[in-house]
């Protein structure tokens, strides 16, 4: 089980060393924070990166941050909407093994990912899981979603356990233990998450979905405490132990998982799932450190989704 960003890192780097190196599609690569953060990951053996945007433009941000990007590709594409598309079918012809985002809004992205042509999308309900690096915690902890379904139904919510399960899986988490978010942890009509938490449990059950486990309604602090959980009479192999804590919000999941990066000092990893390939997603608040992680992240749920089509997992 990878336990921290620095393993995430680690790991990526023994894929490469190991086995084919993974190459990285970057949309629209004019952005000097990108630019430094696929060349960080392709100096530390993580990947290899094709840039498609503006030549120029990358260039001229390269030599001005001092960034050598002689070792990658650039495809010379002035129009951030072909950009996009090229990019996206250069992953989806399996030339690259994930797509990046780069200087473009995150639904012009998702526009190429999401396009027919393509035939990249395996799930109902794309969603985004934040890989947290917490002091303090034992191991990562994941929140989902936080960057792509604005308040999910039930169904939805489904949706986004699945795929969450998935990075668990490619982080090599069995089971892949899963607090279902609540503001207490028992079930009251009050407060209506609560209900559609237990309804979560009851259809993870009747699907009998291998290597997790989930159980909700569920306070943050009994989620990730024992202590406090012991202290909660709250007895089950989720509590005090999670590692996917599954919001009912977007708002919730952006609120929680940005104090623990301002205030609990947390390097923050991030990635979409439900299409064949993942995507990366960086702010450009994140510190370098988060940007190669989520790139080496991107990488090792490719590699996952390669060895499942290959009936290895």
């Amino acid at each position: 089980m990878i336990k921290s960003s620095a393993e995430i890192i680690k790991a990526a780097q023994a894929l490469s060393e190991n086995g084919r190196r993974r190459r990285i599609a970057v949309a629209v690569a004019q952005d000097a924070d990108v630019i430094g953060a696929v060349q960080s990951a392709f100096a530390d053996g993580i990947c290899d990166g094709s840039l498609f945007g503006n030549e120029v433009k990358i260039k001229e941000l390269a030599e001005k941050n001092k960034v050598p990007i002689e070792g990658l590709e650039i495809i010379n594409q002035t129009d951030p909407a072909q950009a996009v598309m090229e990019a996206v079918e250069l992953a989806a012809t399996g030339q690259a093994d994930a797509v990046m985002k780069g200087f473009v809004s995150t639904s012009a992205l998702l526009k190429g990912v999401l396009d027919k042509r393509f035939n990249l999308r395996t799930s109902p309900t794309l969603s985004h899981v934040a890989v947290l690096t917490i002091p303090g915690y034992h191991k990562l902890l994941m929140l989902t979603d936080g960057g792509m379904v604005v308040k999910p139904t039930l169904e939805q919510r489904f949706d986004i356990l699945k795929n969450a399960i998935l990075v668990g899986k490619a982080l090599g988490i069995d089971p892949v233990k899963i607090a279902l978010a609540a503001a207490t942890d028992h079930v009251t009509p009050k407060m209506p998450q609560t209900e559609d938490d237990a309804k979560l449990v009851k259809m993870v059950e009747a699907e009998k979905i291998d290597g997790c486990l989930a159980a909700g309604p569920m306070s943050f602090d009994v989620a990730t405490s024992k202590e406090i959980a012991a202290r909660a009479g709250i007895e089950n192999s989720v509590a005090g132990d999670a590692d996917v804590y599954l919001v009912g919000s977007i708002e919730e999941c952006n609120v929680s998982s940005k104090t623990m990066i301002v205030f609990g000092k947390a390097i923050f990893a991030g990635v979409i799932v439900g299409a064949k390939v993942p995507v990366s997603l960086v702010s450009r608040t994140d510190p370098l450190i988060g940007k190669k992680t989520s790139i080496a992240l991107a990488c090792l749920v490719s590699d996952f989704y390669q060895r499942m089509e290959g009936g290895r997992s």
